[in-house]
């Protein structure tokens, strides 16, 4: 045996082994088409090895005959794979009758008289000497040359479409890396045969190698199979072969039962070894799979809290405007500008109308700036804020109500001196008076201690409203500064609150340069708002 027809016999029995592994895997279109492809290139490359090995005549016309049926399969096989890569989804059962039928009517007429394509052969000084049937030599280069084109155009037209650039590299790589090959394998196996030159058929094998590394790392790149699996297999099959060899060629008993302990230990590891491969590639091909559908899900969820936000907004400020007429007519109305009310009952409904719309307007003030602030929309103007004189105006604004609770507040510093921080005024006496007002929501009874002290070492002001009332669970503390979050009992306290009050002073704190947070013994014990400043 030369060393041409064991490199022959090698390709072949790796195509073979190729295309039982791309087979085995998953049952998609393009992969059962290009499996025949490469065994037909298998099947093709074993008749040229049997016709360079022969010596009898009538053998070797026989593999040469044959190799001619299986050469015809290989680009019929490419025009099918061209299309199903090109387009997916469309069916290719018409298209594989019209170029699967002469290959076919070929083999039937091969099978009936062997000499159809080659006539005659004859051995010269030990050399074969082929003669060609022109006249149907002639139809056979023309119908292949045709199947070529047929199956380039398909992909060249595929690869000018509107498709995405990852599946324009894969053709690119089909292109170049089956081209040169098709064309050179053509030269040596169609062409120079043609005026008798059978010395270099043996080279279009080795170009089908490049054909088949080329279309299997495209497909591979197109997620049909996964090359690592291929390369385990094949390296526990080439294995097993060369010890099986090993075994045949032993000289002694002991050397093949000691190759045949060898080879049975091998086929074990191996077998293990490619499922444990096939497992972790399944696995990471899941994980893959979820991570896209979690990144489709928050994309949508994202899209979707876009659009709350916004629904939100339009919500809001299409309500705001009706409920200032009502708030602004209802406090005229009990002001006496409209004239006096004197009938009670009539007083006490204007203001339950007074109160609910005042309560409806700070709770569309929250929401708008929750759409505010996840838009990215809310405006700040900082300037140089006193902070203990903020407080104190904002206990003066809230005293009717800490009156009406019957609640003791007392407000002190710790040192004397300026409690100068730069701030969006607005926006702080927000925060501070929905945290003080919080306390007088939710301390049923008792007594509110608002302190505000300054280090000097750190820079930093320090505020904190301490009170008596329902307290926070530990549970419920690291999520109280979300939206929609509420301490539990709070609506027992007061039913008006939406949970959103407490975000929205996290996030204006945070656009200030500052910081809060909250501390409570437990449920009943009362709790303490700290808001963190940086000083001037």
């Amino acid at each position: 045996m030369s060393s041409i027809t064991i490199i022959l016999s090698i390709i072949a029995l790796v195509d073979s082994v190729l295309s039982f592994i791309v087979i085995r895997g998953e049952k998609t279109s393009i992969n059962k088409v290009f499996a025949l492809f490469v065994l037909s290139a298998a099947l093709w490359t074993a008749a040229i090895s049997g016709f360079l090995l022969t010596s009898n005549i009538q053998n070797a016309l026989w593999f040469a005959n044959s190799y001619y049926v299986f050469a015809l399969l290989i680009p019929s096989f490419f025009v099918l794979f061209a299309h199903y890569f090109s387009h997916e989804n469309r069916s290719g059962r018409n298209l594989a009758i019209y170029i699967l039928t002469p290959v076919i009517l070929l083999s039937l007429t091969f099978f009936l008289k062997h000499t159809l394509i080659l006539s005659d052969l004859s051995l010269v000084g030990g050399e074969k000497i082929v003669t060609v049937n022109k006249s149907f030599y002639i139809i056979y280069a023309i119908w292949f040359i045709l199947l070529v084109v047929i199956g380039y155009y398909k992909l060249f037209q595929s690869y000018f479409e509107n498709v995405s650039e990852l599946k324009r590299r894969q053709l690119g790589v089909i292109l170049w890396g089956t081209i040169p090959p098709f064309l050179l394998g053509m030269l040596f196996n169609l062409i120079l045969p043609w005026f008798g030159y059978y010395n270099y058929i043996w080279l279009g094998p080795i170009f089908t190698v490049v054909m088949v590394s080329a279309i299997s790392y495209a497909i591979a790149k197109h997620h049909l199979f996964n090359l690592r699996v291929i390369a385990t297999e094949i390296f526990i099959f080439g294995l097993w072969l060369f010890i099986l060899i090993r075994v045949i060629i032993a000289s002694t008993l002991n050397e093949q039962i000691i190759e045949g302990v060898l080879l049975a230990a091998t086929v074990l590891v191996g077998i293990l070894l490619i499922r444990s491969v096939i497992k972790e590639v399944k696995t990471r091909e899941n994980m893959e799979a979820l991570a896209k559908e979690l990144a489709g899900a928050n994309d949508r969820l994202t899209m979707l809290d876009r659009q709350k936000s916004e629904f939100l907004s339009i919500a809001s400020h299409q309500l705001r405007s009706p409920l200032t007429a009502i708030k602004g007519y209802s406090s005229m109305m009990l002001e006496g500008s409209f004239g006096k009310i004197d009938e009670p009952r009539l007083r006490e409904a204007v203001e339950r109308v007074y109160l609910s719309s005042e309560r409806l307007v700070i709770i569309i003030e929250d929401f708008l700036n929750v759409s505010r602030i996840e838009q990215g929309r809310m405006q700040y103007e900082f300037t140089s804020v006193k902070l203990d004189k903020l407080v104190e105006e904002v206990i003066t604004d809230l005293k009717p109500n800490i009156d009406k609770a019957n609640l003791k507040l007392t407000f002190s510093a710790k040192k004397p001196g300026d409690y100068y921080i730069t701030a969006d005024y607005g926006k702080i006496k927000q925060v501070v008076t929905n945290i003080i007002d919080n306390s007088v929501k939710y301390t049923p009874q008792g007594s509110i201690t608002i302190e505000i002290d300054k280090d000097e070492d750190t820079r930093k002001i320090l505020l904190s409203v301490s009170d008596t009332g329902i307290g926070i669970a530990p549970e419920v503390m690291p999520l109280l500064f979300q939206k929609f979050t509420r301490a539990k009992g709070a609506a027992l306290t007061n039913i008006q609150g939406t949970g959103l009050g407490l975000y929205v002073v996290k996030e204006l704190m945070r656009a200030n340069k500052g910081n809060v947070w909250v501390d409570s013994p437990g449920e009943g014990k009362g709790s303490t708002f700290y808001l963190e400043f940086m000083a001037e």
